[in-house]
């Protein structure tokens, strides 16, 4: 499939310019999200017979006619009795290019188009374009279309082509991109939306942006060589770059234009370390030093944050000579201990719990652990609610404020599952690049003038450090997973 745009009927200020792959979007959300059809019926030629549709068979929960060729007959032919463009047919027939079309062939006809184009729609995008209110954004993310279709057995009456989680994933982020560009209509934005698929491809998705397009945003969740070309390409051709990526800064430090939707690991300790320097005042903290340098480094991150709010640095226990023994023989009976583990070792962890646990009833403790505990199986959950863990993350979810609802209530309608939380990241890339937009145009952006937008999956503060170009998201989201009501205790707290 080639990089021709496609172009819908839309609502009037909100102009989106889509490539082919945001019908594939359709076409897979259509099998693995469980929507209702998206596509309006084509109407058939008067030359359509009960025979040419008596056979039907589903690719993906998309319809298709299995039609048998006549003598005679011309791919042109076919492609006016059935309103077809003849390349879409040739795209589902691959054979047709290598042996021609031969009478009694059966072919795939699909029961209506989805890369037709109406005249009078292309009018109207083009006098759009004209419009210098109108900006342009870029999409980026992979969906590797190529790899959707295979040569295909037509005997059946249904065909399996499951997808990776990750195509899934990227289907449900661009779906938050685009509710988030029709929310943003009531404040005045028109844009045009280019979807493009990266393929995981850096020299493919080369040519696909070296359109004749300029682009005043890039909105990614790419990573590794993918992201690494696409930040080039922003620093080329100065777009802003909204990455969404997790652990993504050290690809994109060095890119001025770049915004880290979501704050590093290392700055999400730092900001913890800040926190509960603020939150536990007069505390003794404690920290561990492992055989992991990852570990360590989280470790004195969290040290320099506590720091900002503290007088005392607190112990650092060797926990590879010590081990739990030794860390429980550090607490203080006379004031709050804080202890940070910096593990994901769900063993590791749930040992220290139990040391610590033994003796609850002698200290008070407050354990601050990563955002990786969440997903920890085998920890007995009354240890973290003995143990008053506290753990932060880059984006907390509160279903109770409207805008949420919102998202929800439109998610579930359009295709009848929640929105996980990639459509969420979304929703809110757009929604701050947006939000830029409104306020700086495309001046370059200065972190003096720093505010704050409140997305739904997060709030954003970016702040540019002292050896980097990047700006980078400074917030984090800081919860008790043992209470029954959650709620973001950070949120009220100026983590700048």
């Amino acid at each position: 499939m080639g990089m021709r745009k496609i172009y819908l009927n839309i609502p009037k200020n909100l102009t989106l310019i889509y490539h082919p792959l945001y019908n594939l979007k359709k076409l897979l959300l259509l099998t693995f999200l469980v929507i209702f059809s998206l596509v309006s019926k084509v109407n058939h030629a008067q030359n359509l017979s009960k025979s040419d549709t008596a056979k039907v068979h589903f690719l993906n929960s998309r319809k298709f006619y299995i039609y048998k060729v006549n003598k005679g007959e011309t791919l042109f032919g076919i492609s006016q009795k059935f309103n077809i463009p003849q390349e879409e047919i040739i795209h589902f027939n691959r054979e047709i290019e290598k042996t021609g079309l031969k009478a009694k062939k059966k072919i795939w006809i699909p029961a209506y188009s989805w890369i037709k184009k109406e005249t009078n729609v292309d009018k109207e995008i083009v006098e759009y374009k004209t419009e210098k209110f109108i900006y342009s954004v870029a999409v980026v993310t992979c969906f590797n279309l190529p790899k959707i279709y295979t040569t295909v057995d037509t005997s059946g009456t249904y065909i399996e082509e499951p997808l990776k989680k990750e195509i899934k994933e990227n289907l449900e982020f661009v779906e938050g991109v685009l509710h988030s560009a029709e929310v943003l209509r009531a404040e005045g934005i028109k844009v045009h939306i280019y979807i493009i698929d990266s393929e995981n491809d850096s020299l493919k998705l080369l040519n696909k942006l070296n359109k004749n397009i300029r682009y005043d945003h890039i909105i990614t969740n790419e990573n590794g060589n993918t992201l690494k070309y696409i930040s080039h390409f922003s620093v080329t051709r100065n777009i802003k770059l909204f990455s969404t990526g997790i652990n993504t800064n050290d690809i994109i430090k060095e890119n001025g234009n770049a915004f880290s939707m979501n704050p590093s690991s290392g700055k999400q300790c730092e900001q913890m370390g800040k926190f509960s320097g603020k939150y536990f005042p007069n505390s003794s903290l404690i920290t561990l030093k492992t055989s992991t340098a990852k570990e360590n480094e989280r470790a004195e991150l969290f040290r320099l944050g506590w720091m900002k709010n503290q007088d005392s640095p607190g112990y650092q226990i060797d926990y590879i000579k010590s081990g739990a023994i030794g860390l429980v023989d550090l607490l203080d009976k006379k004031k709050t201990n804080v202890i940070f583990i910096s593990s994901s070792n769900e063993d590791l962890v749930s040992s220290i719990l139990i040391a610590l646990n033994r003796k609850i009833s002698e200290y008070k403790v407050r354990v601050i652990g990563l955002p990786t505990w969440q997903y920890f199986e085998t920890i007995d959950q009354k240890l973290i609610e003995n143990c008053n863990v506290y753990l932060f993350s880059s984006g907390f979810i509160d279903y109770s404020i409207g805008s949420v609802l919102s998202f929800r209530k439109h998610f579930r309608d359009k295709y009848n599952i929640e929105p996980s939380e990639i459509s969420y990241q979304g929703y809110d890339a757009f929604l701050v690049a947006g939000k830029f937009y409104l306020k700086y145009g495309n001046k370059i952006y200065n972190d003096e003038k720093s505010f704050t937008i409140k997305g739904i999956f997060s709030e954003y503060t970016f702040v540019r450090s002292q050896n980097e170009r990047l700006n980078e998201n400074i917030n984090i989201h800081v919860f008790q997973p043992a209470n029954d009501v959650t709620i973001d205790i950070a949120k009220n707290f100026n983590m700048k």
